[in-house]
């Protein structure tokens, strides 16, 4: 394959670094939030971040990585696991009230650990799968670091606060991302009530989802919603035909003691709306618009061509940003360079849009004349590169290296018969 040259040709200078983030701020008149993130997948675009990358608490966001070491972990989940009195010792917080000698299933705990929160079914879990707590854990931050939350240590697989366990949102957001893609994962965060086996032996049998946006926002998982000490956070995932949400938002905490609204579900709603009502797509340049006019090797002619779009180039974007300061653009021209013979019609290279470094789209370029060629400059220019090829160069060597070769012998063979 031919390398591809890239010709950059900037129609604007490149966006400053607050692109990505939505000039955006929660109202916190009511309650207090510490802090939250709002990232599409789909578009690549950050679409609100406040105090992302402090260190918090993990709080209940640490089971989502419970839930990823016990997926990944190969762990038959249809099997029944019995509860031991070693399997709930430290167990405290939210809890189902296991009792040893409960009999559930791998998923039972699983829908139980990430529906329900409940800490006593993760030790079970937890202990099921590797063993021991500590065990457990380790595996936790070996996914971390894999995972490149620089910022992030686990004690515990419940997120009861611990010292020195500590996470930031933006850590967070990475193991959200990384989550979205397991199918498993997201289909259980995003069942309302579950049913647990018919085999199963304990006080439960239904377990209800704690998201109440369930009912709200069809194509939405509950990753994480938990209360605490420090207020409650919820990190969700939520999809649709256009969207694909990461939603963080950690520690709100009601100004009004006797408020018990979930605010961290309240500011998840004010998240998806900001999405909904500050970006669409936006038609940056039109079909058929010249883009540039660039000369072509070979012609017959020796006038420049024009380069248009195919089709129009679209991105997905703030209302608030301006395309003709905010925006940079890029063409790429197949080979460096147009080389007779061209058809109208022929895909000669791609124009990219760019804000913050960060790439938006692309539209494919097209020409609309045919372009006949100089036969004899195209192969006086094979000729040249003949000329100036490396083959040619080693040939005039090896050539140079046999005719002296020759008179060597031939000098020798002189000298011999002079001799005799």
């Amino acid at each position: 394959m031919l390398k591809k040259i890239i010709i950059f040709f900037i129609l604007s200078s490149l966006l400053f670094s607050s692109f990505s983030t939505h000039a955006f701020e929660l109202d916190q008149s009511n309650a207090t939030v510490e802090g939250y993130y709002l990232y599409d997948m789909n578009h690549n675009i950050l679409m609100a971040n406040e105090n992302a990358d402090i260190l918090i608490s993990p709080s209940s966001t640490a089971k989502i990585m419970s839930a990823c070491i016990i997926l990944e972990s190969g762990i038959d989940l249809k099997q029944e696991i019995t509860v031991t009195k070693n399997m709930l010792n430290g167990v405290s917080g939210r809890n189902m009230l296991l009792k040893p000698g409960d009999v559930l299933s791998g998923e039972d705990l699983l829908y139980a650990v990430l529906c329900g929160g409940y800490n006593d079914a993760t030790h079970v879990l937890a202990i099921a799968t590797y063993k021991s707590i500590y065990k457990f854990t380790e595996k936790m931050n070996e996914k971390a670091v894999e995972l490149r939350m620089t910022n992030t240590h686990y004690l515990n697989p419940t997120g009861i606060d611990a010292e020195e366990m500590v996470t930031t949102i933006n850590d967070v957001a990475l193991l959200a991302k990384y989550m979205s893609k397991n199918e498993t994962f997201v289909s259980i965060c995003s069942t309302k009530y579950y049913k647990l086996s018919d085999n199963s032996v304990c006080d439960f049998k239904t377990i209800s989802n704690r998201s109440s946006l369930l009912s709200e926002y069809k194509g939405l998982a509950n990753f994480s919603t938990g209360s605490g000490d420090n207020g409650d956070s919820a990190v969700l995932f939520y999809e649709n035909e256009d969207l694909s949400l990461i939603s963080i938002v950690m520690n709100a905490k009601s100004k009004n003691s006797n408020n018990n609204t979930n605010y961290s579900e309240v500011y998840s709603k004010k998240l998806f709306s900001h999405a909904y009502n500050n970006y669409s797509y936006k038609t940056v340049k039109t079909k058929n618009e010249i883009i540039t006019s660039l000369p072509v090797k070979y012609s017959i002619s020796s006038e420049n061509i024009n380069v248009y779009l195919q089709n129009d180039l679209k991105i997905f974007t703030s209302e608030s940003l301006d395309i003709e300061k905010e925006f940079s653009f890029s063409i790429y021209i197949k080979n460096g360079e147009l080389c007779a013979p061209l058809n109208n019609d022929d895909v000669v290279g791609t124009i990219t849009v760019f804000a913050d470094g960060i790439l938006l789209g692309s539209a494919p370029l097209i020409i609309k004349e045919n372009i006949e060629r100089n036969t004899f400059l195209y192969f006086m220019e094979i000729f040249k590169q003949f000329i100036l090829s490396r083959v040619l160069l080693i040939s005039m060597i090896a050539f140079l290296f046999m005719i002296i070769i020759y008179f060597i012998r031939k000098k020798r063979k002189f000298r011999k018969r002079k001799h005799k």
